[in-house]
């Protein structure tokens, strides 16, 4: 198999130094790269660690696609017109051609790849120290959590839910070793063998994470709440419930208040995020060049123009169903918009040379809650536990708010609130067999007009992504989805 040079992976490299006492990152780019002969120290091994993270903030990535193809293919969000860019996710129209889609399996297999060379060059790296051990443990163990995180990815991304036939549909292609899937010429592995995948690199990652707070890299805790969410998806309640229950009791992280929630999301490693990935305007990183640089633009709009996509008139009933829940200010109207359509202002930039600005916060404590409380309900914990988990993030948003003893559906309307915007509630819907209906009453919704269902479940193929075209072209044997046709 073809070695690939860390060089080559890392391409532009940016070094991001650990700045503070909580391990939140400075975000000062620089050219330099690491070849892989050599990463002789724990610098070059830094240096390879943050290189990780890199691929994961372009836009067709975690720079916005994937929480579009968690919202836009719901029930919250929708294009403003018919004529914005990102039409495509709404009315599920990709075909394997579709640039605004094929480049993410090819992004994710750059970043496993990453991965993969870091874990096999860093047994080069000659520590004897204490500290220096834990350092170099530490670079291995999120090597391990972000390989697992991505695998994670391209299940829920190319392959059916888990619980529609046990994982038995098409997952990823299984690469540990320095090669890319078109050279191993292995076929794609089931849903539940992406899944032990997963859950075999947390296990690893997990006893070697620090877990002290790192808000822009993987720790303990964040590795802890990935696996929580992946027993969600699998349908493994217990097991959800103890993962989750774990970081909400022994981690250091704690809920941000309700007086701070709205300037949360705009703020930068708070209390409440375990993992996020941290682009600002201070980082010099240029606004279009392809990292998060657009989430105002997309959700909110510029002050001189429209938001590309705004929220469905069935979610605006719902969050202001509530006047007193904090979430209602997410939903604002203003006179530069169409005045019968609202705009979403969960993600309002946060100032400075570009104001469009949002770090996209991967992993909250407040899953954490919502983990555990729907792992509680169906498992063994029980409703009243579950309740009490509920209850905490429906007062957060309302304190006056009366209790409520928890059900399914009331646990899945707090993710659809809470959550909005992060990219869970398609996602939450297929995995666990229900339908997303799209047919607003006002006219707003345009997706039967352009084509798609107005209401979609796990049988219609289109709810997976197309392996490109141009991915199969270079490697024949790569099964596609079905249901497309090439």
């Amino acid at each position: 198999m073809k070695r690939y040079n860390l060089s080559i992976l890392l391409l532009t490299g940016l070094i991001f130094l650990f700045s503070s006492c909580e391990g939140f990152l400075d975000t000062k780019p620089t050219d330099e790269v690491v070849a892989e002969t050599a990463m002789q120290t724990l610098y070059d091994a830094n240096v390879a660690v943050n290189g990780l993270y890199i691929d994961m903030k372009y836009q067709d990535y975690y720079g916005g696609t994937i929480q579009l193809l968690g919202d836009e293919r719901g029930d919250n969000i929708q294009p403003r017109v018919m004529s914005t860019g990102w039409v495509q996710i709404y009315t599920l129209g990709y075909e394997s051609e579709s640039s605004t889609y094929f480049s993410t399996w090819e992004r994710c297999y750059q970043t496993i790849m990453r991965c993969n060379t870091l874990i096999a060059n860093l047994d080069n790296l000659e520590v004897t120290t204490t500290s220096d051990i834990a350092k170099k443990n530490d670079y291995l163990g999120q090597a391990y959590a972000v390989r697992a995180l991505v695998y994670f990815d391209l299940a829920r991304l190319y392959g059916y839910p888990y619980l529609k036939d046990n994982g038995a549909s098409l997952g990823a292609v299984l690469i540990t070793e320095v090669t890319s899937p078109s050279e191993s010429r292995q076929p794609r592995s089931t849903v539940a063998q992406t899944y032990d995948r997963v859950l075999e690199d947390l296990n690893t990652a997990l006893p070697l994470l620090s877990r002290a707070k790192n808000t822009g890299h993987f720790n303990y805790w964040a590795a802890k709440l990935l696996q929580a969410r992946l027993y969600l998806y699998k349908g493994e309640w217990n097991n959800a419930y103890a993962a989750a229950t774990e970081v909400i009791k022994d981690s250091p992280y704690v809920l941000a208040t309700r007086d701070q929630y709205i300037n949360y999301w705009k703020e930068e490693g708070t209390l409440e995020t375990i993992l996020e990935f941290f682009v600002s305007p201070q980082s010099g990183i240029d606004d279009d060049g392809g990292y998060v640089s657009y989430w105002h633009n997309l959700w909110h709009g510029a002050p001189s123009s429209g938001a590309s996509l705004i929220p469905t008139v069935s979610w605006i009933n719902l969050i202001q169903s509530d006047p007193n829940d904090i979430r209602a200010q997410f939903v604002r109207t203003d006179s530069q918009y169409d005045p019968s359509k609202a705009w979403f202002n969960k993600f309002p930039g946060n100032g400075g040379v570009n104001f469009r600005y949002n770090n996209p916060k991967v992993l909250r404590l407040s899953e954490a809650y919502l983990i555990a409380a729907e792992g509680a309900l169906k498992g063994s914990a029980g409703a009243a536990v579950a309740s009490g988990y509920l209850n905490t993030i429906r007062k957060r948003a309302n304190p006056n708010v009366a209790d409520v003893v928890a059900t399914d559906d009331l646990i899945q309307t707090e993710r659809r609130k809470e959550l909005v915007g992060e990219g869970h509630r398609f996602f939450d819907q297929m995995r666990l067999g229900k339908s997303i209906t799209r047919l607003d009453s006002d006219g707003h919704n345009f997706a039967e007009s352009a084509g798609c269902p107005g209401t979609i479940d796990w049988s219609y193929f289109k709810i997976v992504l197309p392996i490109s075209h141009t991915e199969r072209k270079s490697y024949p044997e790569l099964q596609q989805n079905p249901g497309y046709t090439e």
